[in-house]
């Protein structure tokens, strides 16, 4: 039973890390496409705004 736990710690271990080197991995670029997305709709809701009003 000890060698099961001890595989399961090890296996959990890895996933945690693994998964934590993708996240930091991917983040930037993340950060750029939700920004872009982010500057682009209020871009078009200010184009929006002053058209309207034109």
């Amino acid at each position: 039973m000890e060698a099961i736990s001890s595989a399961m710690k090890t296996a959990f271990s890895t996933v945690q890390t693994d998964v934590t080197s993708m996240i930091t991995a991917s983040a930037p670029y993340a950060l750029g496409i939700i920004g872009t997305v982010l500057a682009v709709t209020i871009g078009i809701k200010v184009f929006k705004k002053l058209t309207a009003q034109a």
